[in-house]
């Protein structure tokens, strides 16, 4: 079956998205090593943390 050009770029911004959100809640579950250095979290960041 062939995919059109519309149906692969949905396919490929679909994946995008997962990776970033993805990438967000590691970020979220994180710290900072340096110390003093943490910076502010966005609140929406904030509400992907799992613990």
């Amino acid at each position: 079956m062939k995919k059109t050009r519309h149906a692969v770029t949905n396919i490929i911004m679909k994946t995008i998205v997962a990776k970033s959100v993805k990438a967000a809640e590691q970020n979220a579950n994180s710290a900072c090593f340096w110390w003093m250095n943490q910076p502010t979290v966005p609140k929406d960041l904030r509400k992907l943390r799992k613990f």
